[in-house]
């Protein structure tokens, strides 16, 4: 078994010619970043696998050796794209607010985060939000990383009685996620409040505890 993976691992590396990567790791964050300069140029819905092979100088095998489909790697971006957003909004979360303003702040310092980064902003622009949404909600990853950068928190908050516990903290991330990716898209109107406006408005009132009956 360890020769079959080892060898898989060698013919990978050959795939490379002479400037053969470091690691799996490294390797794919090669592919990632032909797929950004790629999706820079052509848009995420108009690249080709090939595209970003010819731009790593591989085969196009290569790509889906690491790959398997054009949206796995599209989701991979994102979650690679996202990591600065959760980075800028990560103090949110160490101060002595109540959960909710901890929160709508994350949110709101997030989505400032996010329209600065071109690469963000190209995955959630109008015209290819909706794929990458998908892509995203089919990956692991992405999940994994939502578990850990709110689902987490918000079950905590769920135990200390400062969200509702009439549903669970995976839907609320789910939904929360959605509220934010629909606002990057097209943000509040000045005479909502803009962004922060809305957040403060809906987001707080739909994850209050809910009144005893």
């Amino acid at each position: 078994m360890a020769g079959m993976a080892a060898g898989a691992s060698s013919t990978r590396a050959a795939s490379w010619g002479a400037d053969a990567p470091v690691g799996e790791e490294q390797a794919r964050e090669r592919l990632l970043d032909a797929a950004e300069a790629c999706y820079l140029e052509r848009g995420p819905t108009r690249t080709r696998m090939s595209d970003i092979a010819n731009r790593a100088g591989v085969h196009r095998r290569t790509v889906y050796d690491y790959f398997p489909t054009k949206d796995a790697l599209l989701a991979a971006s994102f979650v690679r794209a996202i990591s600065g957003v959760l980075d800028a909004s990560e103090p949110c979360w160490h101060t002595a607010e109540p959960f909710l303003e901890q929160l709508v702040n994350a949110v709101v310092i997030g989505l400032e985060a996010a329209r600065s980064s071109p690469a963000m902003a190209l995955l959630i622009g109008a015209d290819e939000l909706g794929r990458t949404f998908r892509a995203a909600e089919a990956s692991d990853v992405w999940s994994d990383n939502l578990a850990k950068a709110l689902g987490q928190r918000i079950e905590a908050a769920m135990a200390a009685g400062e969200v509702r516990d009439d549903v669970t903290a995976e839907t609320m991330a789910h939904w929360v996620t959605r509220i934010a990716f629909s606002l990057a898209a097209e943000p509040g109107r000045p005479e909502d409040g803009g962004d922060a406006g809305l957040i403060r408005a809906f987001v707080p009132a739909c994850l209050a505890p809910r009144p005893a009956r």
